[in-house]
């Protein structure tokens, strides 16, 4: 009998205590979080999920800050919401009375999503927005994503992988490792390739965060959690307004300075252009190390400079805070 065939029950090392692994289906899994909440796992995945099933968290520093900045009746976006790791964190997090919008373009994932949020017990206060953050609404992106790496997605022309293989019809069973596929991911003396790609196309209508939060009514954000592979800076120039009308919203960002320095001039420039409105605002930007303390503690470097981001910023988590409302000084 496979571990697909029967549930079972595993063992947080530090805790001590049992979670629950139960197979829903074919490459479906119910995880049981170390927090407490429920996930629908896609198990093909090999980055994102892998951490959620075999530990019960994943980024550990990350889920702990999302811990500490959110409190009952706030309101969290998060961008990349992917199965809804983080949209089940926050939405038990912030209660009844508060908000939760999940954004996911990819259309292979948001069965999965959608299906985390009946199972964490949180549909009631999520929302789910099937569309790309970008500054401009209404367009359309062409984006190319691995289902074993799908933290890693992007828009289509990035180097990244190879095509599943040549007649595939685009559906997601194409991209899967089997033994048609993984020769293309060999070199021309059969070893694999580490981290090379299995990309499936797929298109998404773009949204501004501005645009979201009119739609759904709400007035201002408390957090903003953007995990978009580099397109963080085109997603803060749509939510201008959203960041004059939340005094007191912290962001989290994934970014490098590779990024920057590898990026596309209009990058560039958008990077710019935020960084003078959060500055403007009064935000200052710090790393969050990927480790915790003995104690649970998140470790932070101190408030990093525009030549730190665009220059050395290593590849990571990144925590934007009003000087008066930041509990690192």
């Amino acid at each position: 009998m496979s571990y697909l065939d029967r549930s079972s029950t595993v063992r947080d090392g530090a805790a001590g205590q049992g979670r629950r692994v139960l197979p829903l289906g074919p490459g479906e899994l119910l995880v049981e979080a170390s927090w407490g909440g429920f996930m629908v796992v896609p198990a093909f995945n090999l980055d994102v999920a892998i951490g959620v099933t075999r530990d019960g968290v994943h980024e550990a520093w990350t889920t702990r800050l999302v811990q500490e900045l959110l409190r009952p009746g706030d309101t969290y976006l998060n961008a990349g919401a992917n199965f809804g790791y983080f949209v089940c964190l926050a939405g038990r997090l912030v209660g009844a009375e508060g908000h939760v919008v999940g954004v996911e373009p990819n259309p292979h994932i948001l069965p999965f999503l959608m299906k985390s949020l009946y199972w964490n017990g949180s549909i009631g206060n999520t929302e789910i927005i099937a569309r790309a953050l970008a500054e401009v609404p209404g367009e359309e992106l062409e984006f190319h994503f691995d289902p074993q790496y799908l933290g890693g997605g992007a828009v289509r022309g990035m180097p990244q992988g190879v095509p599943p293989a040549e007649g595939a019809r685009g559906g997601l069973a194409d991209a899967l490792w089997s033994a048609d596929s993984v020769a293309r991911l060999q070199d021309g003396d059969g070893r694999w390739i580490k981290g090379m790609g299995l990309m499936l196309p797929f298109t998404a209508r773009t949204t501004s965060i501005d645009t979201v939060l009119a739609q759904l009514a709400l007035p201002k954000l408390d957090l903003l959690h953007l995990d978009i592979e580099g397109s963080e800076p085109f997603a803060l120039l749509g939510a201008l307004n959203t960041l004059r009308a939340s005094p007191r919203l912290k962001l989290i960002t994934e970014w490098s300075s590779g990024h920057y320095r590898l990026g596309s001039p209009r990058l560039r420039d958008a990077f710019d252009a935020v960084w003078g409105h959060l500055v403007g605002l009064g935000y200052g930007v710090r790393l969050v190390q990927p480790m915790l303390a003995p104690d649970g503690g998140i470790h932070v470097s101190p408030r990093l400079s525009h030549e730190t981001m665009t220059e050395s910023a290593p590849h990571g988590d990144y925590v934007w805070i009003k000087a008066e409302e930041d509990p690192f000084r």
